[in-house]
């Protein structure tokens, strides 16, 4: 019987990973922008593509890898947004559960870091020509499959 107790214990302490219990291997970002309907595309620093839409939109993305969000929409600036890894505050509940195996777990699946920011408001700016007076009326319209279509005629004298 004491054996059977021991093996029960080893076996909790090799499955753990408190961060992967607790928080998953992905997380959830929320990202809003002023227009909205921005067009949002997502890539790992090592430029795989992960995540195109529009705003606003909620991505589960996997917290073992770092990102670049490019948020463009016509007749604005484009902005761009890093996502960067933090220790996630849940790694350290290993501590309590034997340590090593939960870190050693946590890193493996990516739980172990926290993207941040996990909420991104952009407000876009209107796109200018620096160092210019110039004056230019915009046109829009949806075009037949919905889309937005945008048509600049410089006003300027």
């Amino acid at each position: 019987m004491r054996q059977l107790s021991l093996l029960f214990i080893l076996a909790g302490m090799l499955a753990s990973g408190c961060a992967y219990i607790l928080s998953t291997d992905s997380q959830d970002i929320s990202i809003s922008s002023s227009p909205a309907g921005a067009q949002v595309m997502i890539k790992t620093t090592g430029g795989i593509e992960v995540f195109t839409g529009t705003t606003p939109a909620i991505v589960n993305l996997k917290r073992k890898h770092e990102y670049v969000i490019d948020i463009t929409l016509d007749g604005h600036k484009p902005q761009q947004i890093h996502l960067e890894q933090s220790i996630n505050p849940k790694t350290y509940w290993n501590l309590l559960d034997g340590g090593i195996p939960g870190w050693i777990i946590d890193g493996v699946t990516g739980a172990i870091w926290k993207l941040e920011p996990e909420t991104i408001t952009i407000t876009l700016q209107t796109a200018s020509i620096e160092g210019k007076d110039r004056q230019v009326l915009v046109f829009s319209w949806l075009d037949a499959q919905g889309e937005p279509v945008h048509q600049a005629v410089d006003i300027s004298d």
